[in-house]
């Protein structure tokens, strides 16, 4: 079993101050995309609220932009691309924060974090709620932290091999 070296408490407080930016970023380019008026307009108007954009069936949205054909591969290509875009940060922050390339974890966090931002939306009408943005975004985190544990995996293989050849290569000298 290895053992975590310590880590600065510097880096520990960057990684979270790039969390909480990354958070907010995320929350201004979904929330609060429009300007303030209109988004004092929209948390005001309570029959907007009543014509918020809801999809609670898996794939629907994702179906109808990819093979519909009623929308423009452009268009398709910056919704299903960008949900999944926007939560890489997540696969590559909770990692590094706890230290763990843990799978479960990515995923808790990417949940709950497209699930509140979505949430948000139904509620406040500031965009719309889709299951698929949830699928896409979590999708989004757990691809980037899985990318990580198969290279951390690669690269556990590789040292062991590189260890095995050193012992054999000493062998060989010994004999010599």
């Amino acid at each position: 079993m290895s053992v975590k070296k310590r880590r600065s408490p510097l880096i520990t407080v960057l990684l979270w101050l790039c969390l909480i930016a990354y958070v907010l970023l995320l929350l201004k380019v979904i929330l609060f995309k429009f300007d303030h008026d209109t988004i004092v307009n929209i948390l005001n108007d309570t029959d907007e609220l009543a014509y918020t954009r809801v999809n609670l069936v898996p794939f629907q949205t994702i179906r109808f932009y990819a093979f519909s054909g009623r929308v423009p591969a452009s268009v398709a290509v910056r919704n299903l691309a960008g949900n999944i875009v926007a939560f890489m940060p997540i696969g590559i922050l909770i990692p590094l924060l706890t230290r763990s390339l843990s799978l479960g974890r990515t995923f808790l966090v990417g949940l709950a974090l497209s699930a509140g931002i979505e949430l948000t939306q139904f509620f406040t009408g500031l965009g719309s709620c889709d299951i698929d943005d949830i699928i896409l975004n979590v999708l989004g985190a757990m691809s980037v932290t899985l990318i990580l544990a198969v290279l951390d995996l690669i690269g556990f293989f590789l040292k062991k091999i590189a260890k095995i050849m050193r012992k054999s290569l000493d062998k060989k000298h010994r004999r010599v």
